[in-house]
């Protein structure tokens, strides 16, 4: 029988080259091309297909590939599969099924199809990149026949998951944060979308991040879903930047972490300093729908604070939050109206420090002891942090806690760039409250008081 074979192989041979068509010149006859790609990620331990390349492979995942092989010889023979250059050191196949696989011998103008799994698995790979991984099949020569070769040429992409998250905003340990406070955090090219998670502190009198007890934080946040149990709040997103929608309780202390996301991972938040920022929300804040600040005109915002009667106000501090396209121009003061009056007092007045000029944002909170203002960051917020008032504040130590309070906020310059207020606060070492139907903008009409 073998002998039978081998003959009839040769004859077959033998008219093929007669006719010009010898084996190893019908590159068509025998062909590989790759189905699809299998990878494997935190996402999707059980593995995804992916269809488009480059593919994906995760550092130390693996990644499946699926070959077809079509062959339309008059003759069957086994193929092996096996890297067609030197994969090393980026990769390095594994578990090729099957290895060989038998083809048989193709009749009637039809084609042999077979299908190969190849498995890839990543070595120590440090940096990520797109390369080319070559792959062929080689034919086994068998009963004489001539080696043949198909090959095929695999983009996989190389990465690894997100560098721990770099805050450029809220410090560690800030106090008297307003409700909706914007945060804002360094960039990462290996990042595809970012999850923030903000949580109150067990202990709700913590004033520093040694105070606040551990929040119940996701510790692989993988899903799109915000679990109410694990955190307060929780937004998924592909800017670096953020400020909550929904408001937060005042007069609370938080832990938040925002973790950089792709198909590989999530960011390893052990590895930030702090792991999780904590900071303090004011006592008595109002958070502002309308608070347009008029280009070249005043804007007076009047609202009423609760407190135990009698109670005063030493060391009063003032949270202010806006957004306005030229900082240097805003003059800002705080007058307490009823049912005692004080003020107005100049909380700010037109900063002329670097940047300032170019600054969009103020989230800073006044207070008697904070840092005098000398020079605007060069990236938002350009005023940030506890901030030194023109005018000291402990002149409204003797001032009822409860009643009536005004927030001015006065463009000097008609220079065609306007703003809004986007919330103000007020917090106290006697703790005040804030009425929630208070707030009531009113733009004077001239400019002017």
């Amino acid at each position: 029988m073998a002998s039978r074979n081998l003959r009839r192989s040769l004859l077959l041979t033998c008219l093929l080259v007669g006719a010009g068509l010898a084996p190893g010149a019908v590159a068509q006859n025998f062909t590989m091309r790759l189905e699809y790609a299998v990878t494997y990620t935190p996402f999707h331990p059980n593995g995804q297909v992916d269809t488009t390349p480059p593919y994906q492979l995760c550092r130390n995942n693996q990644i499946g590939l699926v070959f077809r092989y079509v062959w339309r010889n008059a003759w069957q023979e086994y193929i092996y599969t096996e890297p067609g250059g030197d994969l090393f050191p980026w990769y390095y196949m594994q578990g090729v099924t099957p290895n060989p696989v038998f083809v048989p011998a193709a009749s009637g103008g039809g084609a042999v199809n077979k299908i190969v799994s190849v498995g890839l698995i990543a070595g120590s790979v440090n940096t990520g990149g797109i390369r080319q991984v070559p792959v062929r099949g080689r034919t086994s020569g068998f009963f004489g026949n001539p080696v043949q070769y198909a090959t095929a040429s695999v983009l996989v992409e190389t990465q690894i998951e997100p560098p721990s998250t770099a805050y450029r905003e809220i410090e560690n340990g800030a106090l008297d944060m307003p409700t909706r406070p914007w945060f804002s955090w360094l960039s990462s090219v290996q990042v595809q979308d970012w999850r923030m998670d903000i949580g109150a502190c067990s202990n709700l009198l913590a004033d520093t991040p040694e105070e606040c007890t551990a929040t119940s934080f996701p510790v692989m946040p993988l899903d799109d879903v915000c679990n109410p149990d694990l955190s307060d709040y929780c937004w998924i997103g592909t800017e670096n930047f953020h400020r909550p929608v929904t408001a937060l309780a005042a007069d609370t202390p938080f832990q938040y972490h925002v973790l950089g996301r792709n198909n590989c991972g999530v960011a390893d938040e052990l590895g930030s300093d702090p792991p999780r920022p904590f900071f303090r929300t004011a006592q008595a804040c109002f958070v502002v729908a309308n608070g347009t600040i008029p280009d070249g005109g005043t804007v007076n915002f009047d609202a009423t604070t609760l407190a135990n009667i009698g109670a005063l106000v030493p060391n009063l501090r003032v949270t202010v939050h806006t957004d306005h396209r030229d900082v240097s121009d805003l003059r800002i003061s705080l007058t307490k109206t009823a049912p005692d009056a004080a003020g107005p007092l100049l909380l700010m007045d037109r900063p002329s420090g670097s940047n300032c000029a170019d600054g969009d944002r103020v989230q800073a909170a006044f207070a008697d002891g904070g840092a005098p203002l000398t020079a605007c960051n060069n990236y938002e917020p350009a005023i940030n942090g506890r901030v030194q008032p023109v005018q000291a504040l402990s002149s409204f130590a003797g001032v009822l806690g409860a009643g009536n309070w005004r927030l001015s906020v006065q463009d000097t310059e008609f220079d065609g760039r306007s703003g809004s207020l986007l919330e103000w606060c007020l917090s106290s070492d006697v703790p005040i409250m804030a009425d929630p139907n208070s707030t009531n903008p009113m733009i004077m009409a001239n400019g002017y008081e």
